[in-house]
């Protein structure tokens, strides 16, 4: 009988208690959702609780999203990711003032713990923040000098000639591709080549050791995890969310060290990333390090070591530097040359011009495509550009203010803590800065018409101190590639085409699904060399 009544008594609380639970967590979901309009800000809408208002990416890419609401909202508008107030921000004046002239106080994203507890899995110079940043930029900016980066186009060449094999074999008889499993191929290539000395054929070799490695170590959600996280990263942390996984990372750890070693040992040196970033870490080959900070009185020994320190990288961040190929450059190479072999093929009068281009240019090098005859192909130079406009790699740009901020003239100060977002697609797809916006048009990237534009009106590689340390190496991937596309087919459409392009939901990078086209071997070849 009393176990029946504490029941019967108990139920109304723990009701009570479960409707209590639910009111809180719905208005802590909700509390922030007049934030912007309180502020005068206009907002997207409405705000759904927990998600804010990044419902529409279940059915919608996110820069779809963002150029709608770029077109109702205008060059400042508010949003909620989750219950976290953003700000998307588009205007030139203000774009000046966050990406360049009050960079100190924009100068961090917001960022994700990629492996729990793991110096190398968090080195990447992309999630590094404040002084850990500019340390880690101001050590390996020079590894990515143009006489560095010159040296390695020769890696690249040879990728090239690989993939233009695969495609020979691939394309008899006019057979359809995907572009992308080819593009993707040589941009794996580069990266074993370039940054750890490794020589693949990834699209005839797919289940390399190597390349099955860096399929693990990225999780198939990996976007959402980051977007996870970036919305809420306490429960994220809490829960243990890996948005990279450990165990991959330490084989390419244990392949770069056997390298490095080699290389000491032997006196053999190689013009790649990896030799570069050896000239950076002190004692790779002796993990053990002196303990000089036990030494309190021999303030010069310790002065000397911090300076080594801020000077030189560990093992761990070295390798963290090559790993970040992988998430930095893979796709957005690889993307870039199949989006662009998709509009030539679209467009066969500047695939034409392109073609010429690349012939005129070359019959002075006598076949040899080298660093200096890129720079001379400035119709190839256009062509890339105005891929990259219509399909920037990454859709938007993203600061977090380290310190007040006053918005322009609209009287708002940001405090500290508030996430922006520069939507990237949507500036790009601006008619007010691009006639027919939509349009291929490489010649809106003709020395007359750059100087017409706002500096902040194209942005693919970001902007200020900040922006893409590896654009020239990928753009020299890019071009390279085209060159030997065009030296040895046309690109034509087929039925399989899909026009307009497709692109796959969700957060993270512009996601294009794969292109079907068809490549036909030229009777009028450029021999290169």
């Amino acid at each position: 009988m009393y176990g029946k009544e504490f029941v019967a008594d108990s139920l109304p609380v723990s009701l009570f208690l479960g409707i209590l639970s639910l009111f809180c967590l719905y208005w802590y979901s909700t509390q922030n959702f007049d934030y912007w309009k309180k502020r005068g800000i206009p907002q997207a809408g409405p705000a759904v609780p927990f998600v804010g208002t990044l419902y529409p990416l279940l059915w919608k890419p996110s820069h779809e999203v963002d150029l709608e609401r770029y077109q109702k909202l205008g060059p400042v508008y508010g949003q909620y990711d989750g219950n976290t107030p953003v700000l998307a921000v588009s205007d030139s004046k203000l774009l000046r003032e966050i990406l360049v002239k009050e960079f100190p106080t924009f100068m961090n994203r917001r960022m994700a713990e990629f492996v729990h507890g793991d110096a190398m899995g968090n080195s990447f110079l992309f999630t590094l923040c404040g002084e850990e940043w500019k340390r880690m930029r101001n050590i390996i900016t020079p590894t990515f000098s143009t006489g560095k980066i010159k040296k390695m186009i020769n890696y690249i060449k040879q990728c090239n000639s690989t993939m233009i094999e695969n495609l020979k074999k691939v394309s008899k008889n006019g057979k359809p591709l995907q572009v992308k499993q080819f593009s993707n191929a040589f941009s794996m290539d580069v990266i074993a080549s370039a940054a750890f000395s490794v020589y693949l054929d990834s699209y005839n070799d797919p289940n390399n050791t190597f390349i099955q490695s860096a399929v693990k170590a990225f999780s198939p959600y990996f976007n959402y995890k980051l977007a996870f996280y970036q919305m809420w990263p306490k429960l994220a942390k809490w829960i243990g969310v890996q948005v990279i996984y450990t165990k991959p990372l330490y084989f390419f750890k244990k392949s770069a060290l056997y390298i490095m070693k080699q290389r000491k040992k032997t006196g053999h040196t190689r013009s790649d990333f990896l030799q570069f970033l050896m000239g950076t870490v002190k004692d790779f080959a002796d993990e053990k390090e002196e303990d000089v900070g036990n030494d309190t009185t021999s303030h010069d020994v310790q002065d000397k070591s911090r300076n080594q320190i801020y000077k030189s990288l560990t093992l761990d961040e070295a390798v963290s530097q090559c790993v970040q190929f992988f998430i930095a450059g893979f796709d957005t190479v690889s993307s870039t040359i199949s989006n662009a072999a998709y509009l030539l093929a679209l467009h066969p009068d500047i695939q034409n011009r392109a073609f010429e281009t690349v012939r005129d240019v070359l019959q002075e090098t006598e076949g040899e495509v080298t660093y200096e005859a890129l720079q001379d192909m400035n119709y190839l130079d256009n062509v890339v550009s105005e891929t990259l406009r219509l399909y920037p790699s990454f859709s938007r740009l993203e600061r977090v203010t380290e310190a007040e901020f006053k918005l322009g003239n609209t009287g708002v100060v940001l405090p500290k803590g508030t996430a922006l977002i520069i939507p990237v697609y949507a500036i790009h797809r601006d008619p007010k800065l691009y006639l027919d916006p939509d349009k291929f048009d490489p010649d809106r990237f003709l020395p007359e018409e750059r100087t017409k534009r706002d500096l902040y009106a194209y942005m693919p590689f970001g902007s200020g101190p900040r922006g893409c340390i590896g654009r020239r190496f990928g753009l020299m991937q890019v071009k390279t590639c085209l060159i030997y596309i065009l030296a040895n087919f046309t690109i034509h459409r087929c039925p399989e085409t899909k026009v307009p392009l497709e692109f796959r939901l969700g957060p993270g990078p512009l996601a294009v699904k794969p292109q079907t086209l068809r490549f036909e071997e030229r009777t009028d070849k450029i021999s290169l060399k």
